[in-house]
C-alpha cells in the first residue's frame, strides 16, 4: 500500500505549542457557541461533526507545499477536534457505539489525510478511543449496579499485551515499510506505550499473573539482547543477573510492565519511550515500597538491597561494555 502522506520538515516545538493551544481554543470557543444556541438539538450537532469533519480531512488532503502547511494545520486541527466534540455530544446517549464510531472514522480520516501531523493526532487519538470503548460497554452492561472491576481488569490486561505486542512488532520495520504506517512507528510506539502505561491504573496492585506474563516476558527478550551483545563467561553472568532482576519484578505488575517496555525501548533505541517506562518503573517502586506491609526500617533495609541490586546490573553493562 502507497504511503501517500505529506511529509513536512519537522517543525519547531515552540511553533507546535502554539498551534496546539490556539487550535483547543477556536475550537472550545465554537463548540461553545454552537452549544448555547443548539442546547439540546441532538441532529444540529451531528450535522456539524459531520461538516466538520469533511472539512477537516478535505484541507488536510489539499497538495500543498511545506511553508503552507502551518496554515493548513491550524485550519484542519481545530476542525478534527470540533468533529469529533460534536460527535461525542450527539451520541453521549449511546456512548458505546459512539466510541466505535468515533474509533472508526479516526482510522478513515488517517487515510485520507496528507498532512504527516494529522495523520499523528488521529493515530494518538484512534489508541486512545479503543480502551474507552471496553470501559463503555462495560459501564453499560452492568448499569444499574456497581460495575464489576474485574471485566475491567481483563479488558486493560488484554488491551495492554494487544498494545505492548504491537509495539514489539515495530522491531521489525521492514514489515511496515510498504504501508500507509510505515513512516508512524514511532508515533505507534508513543501512543502504545503511553496508553499501555495509563491503563496499569486499571491493574490491582496484588495481581501476580498479570505481573509474572511481563517478568517471564522481560527475561526472554534480557536473554535476546545479551546475547545479541555478550559473548563467552559473561553471557552466563548476564543471564543470571537478568533472572534475578526480572524475578524481582514478577511480585508487582507496575515494575513488571515498565521493565519490558523499557528493555523493547532499549532494543529500539526509542529515547522518548525509555522515558516513558522509566518513569513509570519508577512510580511503581513508589507504590511498591508504600504497599508494603512492614516497619519503615525494613523498608529502608530493603530499599539498600534494591540499590544495590541496580548498581550491580549498571557494573556489569559497564564491564560487558567495554
Amino acid at each position: 500500500m502507497k504511503n501517500n502522506s505529506h511529509k513536512s520538515k519537522h517543525l519547531p516545538w515552540p511553533l507546535l505549542i502554539v498551534m496546539g493551544l490556539g487550535g483547543v481554543i477556536i475550537a472550545a470557543l465554537l463548540v461553545g457557541m454552537v452549544a448555547i444556541n443548539v442546547r439540546d438539538n441532538k441532529i444540529v450537532y451531528v450535522v456539524f461533526s459531520v461538516i466538520a469533519i469533511i472539512l477537516a480531512i478535505a484541507v488536510s488532503r489539499s497538495d500543498e507545499s511545506e511553508d503552507k502547511e502551518v496554515k493548513s494545520l491550524l485550519a484542519s486541527y481545530p476542525l478534527f477536534i470540533i468533529g469529533f466534540t460534536f460527535g461525542y455530544i450527539a451520541g453521549i446517549d449511546f456512548l458505546t457505539q459512539t466510541l466505535v464510531l468515533q474509533f472508526v472514522v479516526a482510522l478513515l480520516s488517517f487515510a485520507l489525510s496528507k498532512i504527516h501531523l494529522c495523520r499523528q493526532m488521529l493515530l494518538c487519538y484512534a489508541s486512545v478511543v479503543l480502551p474507552l470503548i471496553f470501559f463503555s460497554y462495560f459501564d453499560h452492561l452492568f448499569s444499574g449496579r456497581a460495575m464489576k472491576d474485574g471485566n475491567i481488569e481483563m479488558s486493560c490486561f488484554a488491551i495492554i499485551v494487544a498494545y505492548m505486542g504491537i509495539f514489539a512488532a515495530t522491531i521489525k520495520d521492514n514489515w511496515f515499510a510498504s504501508t500507509a504506517i510505515g513512516d508512524y512507528l514511532k508515533t505507534i510506539r508513543f501512543a502504545t506505550a503511553a496508553v499501555s502505561v495509563a491503563l496499569l491504573w486499571f491493574i490491582h496492585r496484588d495481581n501476580t499473573a498479570f505481573a509474572i506474563f511481563f517478568a517471564i516476558i522481560s527475561f526472554v527478550i534480557a536473554c535476546i539482547l545479551l546475547r545479541k551483545y555478550v559473548t563467552g563467561k559473561r553471557l552466563i553472568e548476564g543471564y543470571v543477573l537478568a533472572l534475578l532482576c526480572c524475578a524481582s519484578t514478577a511480585a508487582y505488575p507496575a515494575m513488571a510492565l515498565p521493565i519490558t517496555g523499557m528493555l523493547l525501548s532499549f532494543w529500539l533505541l526509542d529515547y522518548v519511550c525509555l522515558v516513558i517506562f522509566s518513569v513509570a518503573f519508577i512510580c511503581g517502586i513508589s507504590f511498591f515500597y508504600y504497599d508494603l506491609q512492614m516497619l519503615l526500617i525494613n523498608k529502608s533495609y530493603l530499599l539498600m538491597a534494591s540499590g544495590a541490586m541496580f548498581l550491580l546490573m549498571f557494573y556489569y553493562i559497564k564491564r560487558v561494555t567495554k
